[in-house]
């Protein structure tokens, strides 16, 4: 006897996996449309954060150009103040060992070592010569700035009082309206101070 009963059930049974499988298929096409968007957020992420690290790069980049630039900016200002000196430059922040080491030492004879590039010992108004001695000016009771170097942009190293003897080492130097000298003191501080406040008397 033939069961219809049972071949029906398996029908609508075969039916009924059909539409599974359908749907599951489906399922699974939009998972992968889902899977192929992120994927897709994920590169375009990359790629961003590939350009902020490039941006970074660059930023950083330019910072130190920047810095390079502030030190050439520097280094141009220093060299503008800077004394050239028996055939050396002495910059603004050289120490006073430096700038006597540039010009020669002064030996016990009281005369100063000339190199090939510093000018003879040349006698200058009021007497101040190279090699020569002078004096802080009593006038007006003011102690006499000692600098790095000639210019009133220069670093102030000290003050003499009025009536300091000094030795004349190199000079005179023309700059912002003073005749600058290099001097020694007695206590072997050595400096630039302006020749206009100087002169060759203890009295003066």
């Amino acid at each position: 006897m033939i069961n219809y009963g049972s071949k029906k059930d398996e029908g609508e049974a075969g039916k009924g996996v059909g539409e599974a499988l359908r749907s599951m298929s489906d399922q699974i096409g939009r998972q992968a449309q889902e899977i192929k968007r992120l994927q897709e957020a994920l590169e375009a992420a990359q790629q961003d954060a590939a350009a902020a690290e490039q941006a970074r790069k660059a930023l950083a980049e330019a910072e130190a150009r920047l810095a390079q630039m502030e030190a050439e900016l520097k280094r141009l200002r220093d060299q503008q103040a800077t004394a050239s000196t028996g055939g050396k430059t002495v910059s603004p922040t050289a120490s006073a060992t430096d700038i006597g080491g540039a010009i020669g030492a002064l030996g016990s004879s009281g005369v100063v070592k000339i190199g090939p590039s510093t000018p003879a010992a040349t006698p200058t108004t009021g007497g101040l010569q190279v090699g020569g001695v002078a004096y802080v000016q009593k006038a007006g009771g003011k102690n006499l700035r000692l600098r790095s170097a000639p210019g009133l942009d220069s670093t102030v190293l000290d003050g003499l009082p009025p009536g300091t003897q000094l030795t004349l080492l190199a000079g005179p130097q023309e700059k912002d309206g003073y005749p600058w000298w290099q001097i020694r003191t007695t206590d072997g501080r050595e400096g630039w101070v302006a020749g206009t406040e100087l002169v060759t008397s203890p009295e003066g």
